[in-house]
């Protein structure tokens, strides 16, 4: 019997850095090859801000799934940020949010023409990330057939009007988390939309040494690590003030160990560490020797790192604000939250003065990463969700 047919429909595929839907579409990808004809539509891009073409057009190949690229025709805005504010203002209209959806790119013409006319002959087309133009507007272009993973959290764009259709017209949605689904229900009252928890499983190396890290960047002390985008959105800069006034005001010695491509300035202090982007290895082995990964992104639908973090059986801080990553880590019972500078000054010093403590969280994220996101777990659950695509439409 042909395995069902799959198109993969993501704005940046492959060796694009970054980006936490690439990431995860990458990744289910290769985990749905045995079971599916699997192809992916995407575009020449490979950064997601300018959405320069930098890949050939055409057809290529990545992990052995064939890889359709298509050229993008206008990438963000210059004048991006003028559309954003007329979109979100109170008095703005539809022309104002279409003109949001252009201004964010990537534009791509053709990427929809091969959607309108492929995604009528696969059996299923899934969609990542609810936001970008590929979305918006190839969701109708073969909604019987649609899935989409929205990788949704709470932001202004959220609640325009021209999203309601990718939220309402797929015949199915994967969500990430348990707060993402309860999110979007509560903004779109979709729940008729077939749906389901499912976010991706983590794999960890078993080979991690926090002395082969501590050797290789002559880090001394308790340390805690930040891995990701090192900008402001992800709130980086009140993570810095708030770990800079805890050392300021002579608490226990210790590194702020940062991982990930710079987007904004980084305190020129001793104690905190820029590495830039490493390798897997050096990630895990930071993981392995931290107090604690520090995650103070507060629009997050999934947090990947929190999620390795426990894996490795390390706890996680996080800011108290944050739906998601909060929701996630008061339900595993494998971190604690803070409100404050001050809060969080108290956490880090409990966590390297009660490593007990640290050992006990750590174990319980172990536990909720097993028993919740595992590749089986979540292959099965998408085999399970486009069997009933595909019975709906024979239906």
């Amino acid at each position: 019997m042909t395995n069902p047919s799959l198109m993969v429909v993501v704005q940046r595929y492959g060796d694009v850095g970054g980006g936490g839907a690439e990431v995860l579409a990458r990744a289910v990808v290769q985990r749905l090859r045995p079971y599916l004809n699997i192809e992916v539509a995407t575009t020449t891009a490979r950064d997601y801000w300018t959405w320069a073409n930098e890949f050939t057009a055409g057809l290529t190949a990545v992990d052995g799934v064939p890889v359709h690229r298509f050229a993008v025709e206008r990438g963000r805005a210059r004048d991006y940020r003028l559309h954003e504010r007329r979109a979100f203002s109170e008095t703005h209209t539809l022309a104002d949010e279409r003109a949001f959806v252009a201004a964010q790119g990537p534009i791509a013409p053709d990427l929809l023409e091969h959607v309108n006319r492929r995604g009528r002959q696969v059996d299923h087309v899934l969609f990542f990330t609810y936001i970008y133009y590929p979305t918006v507007l190839g969701v109708p272009l073969a909604p019987e057939r649609a899935v989409v993973v929205p990788t949704a959290h709470d932001e202004p764009a959220i609640r325009l009007a021209i999203y309601k259709p990718v939220f309402c017209a797929p015949r199915a949605l994967v969500f990430s988390t348990d707060e993402e689904r309860a999110l979007v229900h509560r903004l779109f009252q979709n729940e008729r939309v077939p749906s389901e928890v499912v976010g991706m499983g983590v794999e960890v190396p078993a080979d991690r040494s926090a002395d082969r890290f501590r050797q290789r960047y002559a880090i001394e002390g308790p340390y805690f690590l930040y891995v990701g985008r090192i900008v402001e959105s992800k709130q980086c800069g009140q993570l810095f003030d708030a770990f800079a006034r805890w050392q300021d005001s002579q608490g226990t010695r210790a590194t702020l160990v940062l991982m990930g491509h710079r987007e904004m300035p980084v305190p020129e202090r001793p104690d905190i560490r820029l590495l830039g982007r490493t390798s897997d290895e050096d990630k895990f082995d930071a993981i392995e020797g931290c107090a604690a990964v520090v995650q103070p992104s507060l629009l997050e639908s999934l947090s990947i790192i929190a999620l390795e973090a426990w894996a490795c059986g390390r706890p996680v801080i996080c800011d108290a604000r944050s739906p998601v990553v909060w929701g996630m880590t008061y339900r595993a019972g494998a971190g604690l939250a803070y409100r404050s500078a001050a809060e969080y000054a108290e956490i880090s010093e409990m966590l390297i003065g009660k490593p007990q403590l640290a050992a006990r969280l750590g174990a319980a994220g172990r536990s909720f990463v097993a028993r919740t996101y595992t590749w089986p777990r979540v292959i099965e659950t998408y085999l399970d969700l486009f069997a009933e695509v595909r019975a709906r439409n024979m239906a």
